[in-house]
Protein backbone atom coordinates (compact mmCIF):
# COMPACT_ATOMS: atom_id res chain seq x y z
CA UNK A 1 0.00 0.00 0.00
CA UNK A 2 1.17 3.48 -0.79
CA UNK A 3 0.01 6.53 1.11
CA UNK A 4 0.05 9.75 -0.94
CA UNK A 5 1.12 11.77 2.10
CA UNK A 6 4.13 9.62 2.89
CA UNK A 7 7.56 10.95 2.03
CA UNK A 8 9.55 9.24 -0.71
CA UNK A 9 12.37 7.04 0.54
CA UNK A 10 15.62 8.88 1.16
CA UNK A 11 18.19 8.02 -1.49
CA UNK A 12 21.35 6.39 -0.17
CA UNK A 13 24.01 8.87 0.87
CA UNK A 14 27.11 8.82 -1.32
CA UNK A 15 30.27 7.51 0.27
CA UNK A 16 33.07 9.85 1.16
CA UNK A 17 36.65 9.88 -0.02
CA UNK A 18 38.81 8.33 2.71
CA UNK A 19 41.42 11.07 2.17
CA UNK A 20 39.61 14.38 1.61
CA UNK A 21 36.13 13.53 2.91
CA UNK A 22 34.33 14.84 -0.15
CA UNK A 23 31.40 12.86 -1.60
CA UNK A 24 32.53 10.21 -4.04
CA UNK A 25 31.83 10.76 -7.72
CA UNK A 26 30.49 7.98 -9.88
CA UNK A 27 34.08 7.37 -11.03
CA UNK A 28 35.34 6.48 -7.56
CA UNK A 29 38.27 4.13 -7.17
CA UNK A 30 39.00 1.62 -4.43
CA UNK A 31 41.64 -0.86 -3.33
CA UNK A 32 42.31 -3.38 -0.58
CA UNK A 33 45.37 -2.81 1.60
CA UNK A 34 46.92 -4.71 4.50
CA UNK A 35 45.97 -3.15 7.83
CA UNK A 36 46.40 -4.90 11.16
CA UNK A 37 43.82 -2.58 12.77
CA UNK A 38 41.08 -3.71 10.38
CA UNK A 39 38.84 -6.41 11.82
CA UNK A 40 35.57 -7.26 10.11
CA UNK A 41 32.61 -7.14 12.51
CA UNK A 42 31.60 -10.75 11.78
CA UNK A 43 33.77 -12.42 9.13
CA UNK A 44 37.32 -13.41 10.16
CA UNK A 45 38.24 -14.05 6.51
CA UNK A 46 38.24 -10.27 5.99
CA UNK A 47 40.47 -9.45 8.97
CA UNK A 48 43.70 -7.60 8.30
CA UNK A 49 42.48 -5.99 5.07
CA UNK A 50 40.96 -2.55 4.66
CA UNK A 51 39.02 -1.31 1.64
CA UNK A 52 40.05 2.21 0.73
CA UNK A 53 37.76 4.34 -1.39
CA UNK A 54 38.85 7.58 -2.99
CA UNK A 55 37.53 10.24 -5.30
CA UNK A 56 40.32 9.69 -7.80
CA UNK A 57 43.57 7.84 -8.53
CA UNK A 58 45.75 10.52 -6.90
CA UNK A 59 43.99 10.28 -3.57
CA UNK A 60 43.96 6.48 -3.75
CA UNK A 61 47.74 6.46 -4.37
CA UNK A 62 48.28 8.72 -1.35
CA UNK A 63 46.11 6.49 0.85
CA UNK A 64 47.95 3.36 -0.32
CA UNK A 65 51.27 5.02 0.49
CA UNK A 66 50.11 5.83 4.02
CA UNK A 67 49.10 2.23 4.66
CA UNK A 68 52.36 0.90 3.19
CA UNK A 69 54.23 3.07 5.68
CA UNK A 70 52.07 1.93 8.59
CA UNK A 71 53.52 -0.99 10.48
CA UNK A 72 51.51 -4.22 10.32
CA UNK A 73 51.42 -5.64 13.86
CA UNK A 74 50.13 -9.16 14.41
CA UNK A 75 49.26 -8.42 18.02
CA UNK A 76 47.06 -5.52 16.92
CA UNK A 77 45.16 -7.83 14.58
CA UNK A 78 44.86 -10.47 17.30
CA UNK A 79 43.57 -7.84 19.75
CA UNK A 80 40.83 -7.00 17.27
CA UNK A 81 39.91 -10.67 16.91
CA UNK A 82 39.72 -11.02 20.70
CA UNK A 83 37.63 -7.85 21.04
CA UNK A 84 35.19 -9.07 18.37
CA UNK A 85 34.83 -12.46 20.06
CA UNK A 86 34.20 -10.90 23.48
CA UNK A 87 31.76 -8.40 22.01
CA UNK A 88 29.71 -11.24 20.52
CA UNK A 89 30.15 -13.63 23.48
CA UNK A 90 31.27 -11.74 26.61
CA UNK A 91 31.52 -14.78 28.92
CA UNK A 92 34.10 -16.85 27.03
CA UNK A 93 36.71 -18.70 29.06
CA UNK A 94 40.31 -18.99 27.77
CA UNK A 95 39.74 -22.23 25.86
CA UNK A 96 36.58 -20.92 24.22
CA UNK A 97 38.32 -17.66 23.37
CA UNK A 98 41.13 -19.55 21.65
CA UNK A 99 38.63 -21.68 19.73
CA UNK A 100 36.47 -18.75 18.60
CA UNK A 101 39.38 -16.51 17.57
CA UNK A 102 41.56 -19.21 16.04
CA UNK A 103 44.43 -18.00 18.20
CA UNK A 104 46.55 -20.15 20.47
CA UNK A 105 47.31 -19.37 24.13
CA UNK A 106 50.73 -17.92 23.32
CA UNK A 107 49.22 -15.51 20.77
CA UNK A 108 46.58 -14.44 23.29
CA UNK A 109 49.27 -13.85 25.92
CA UNK A 110 51.42 -11.86 23.45
CA UNK A 111 48.37 -9.74 22.64
CA UNK A 112 47.73 -8.97 26.31
CA UNK A 113 51.37 -7.98 26.77
CA UNK A 114 51.28 -5.80 23.64
CA UNK A 115 48.11 -4.04 24.81
CA UNK A 116 49.56 -3.46 28.31
CA UNK A 117 52.76 -1.97 26.89
CA UNK A 118 50.79 0.24 24.50
CA UNK A 119 48.58 1.45 27.35
CA UNK A 120 51.60 2.31 29.49
CA UNK A 121 53.26 4.22 26.63
CA UNK A 122 50.08 6.26 26.12
CA UNK A 123 49.75 7.03 29.83
CA UNK A 124 53.24 8.47 30.28
CA UNK A 125 54.41 10.18 27.06
CA UNK A 126 56.17 12.97 28.99
CA UNK A 127 58.38 10.40 30.76
CA UNK A 128 59.86 9.21 27.46
CA UNK A 129 60.87 12.70 26.38
CA UNK A 130 62.70 13.67 29.56
CA UNK A 131 66.44 13.33 30.31
CA UNK A 132 65.84 10.20 32.38
CA UNK A 133 64.34 8.18 29.55
CA UNK A 134 64.70 4.42 29.77
CA UNK A 135 66.08 1.79 27.39
CA UNK A 136 62.74 1.25 25.62
CA UNK A 137 62.77 4.78 24.23
CA UNK A 138 65.34 3.84 21.61
CA UNK A 139 62.90 1.26 20.24
CA UNK A 140 60.21 3.89 19.69
CA UNK A 141 62.45 6.22 17.66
Amino acid sequence: MCDDESEPPTPPQPGLCDLCGLPLPTTQVSALVRDSSAVHPYNPDHDGMRRLTACGPGHLDELRQRYQERRYTKEELWAGKIARALRLQPDLDEEELAEVTGLNFLQIERTLTWESERFLRQQAPEDREGPESGPHDDEAR
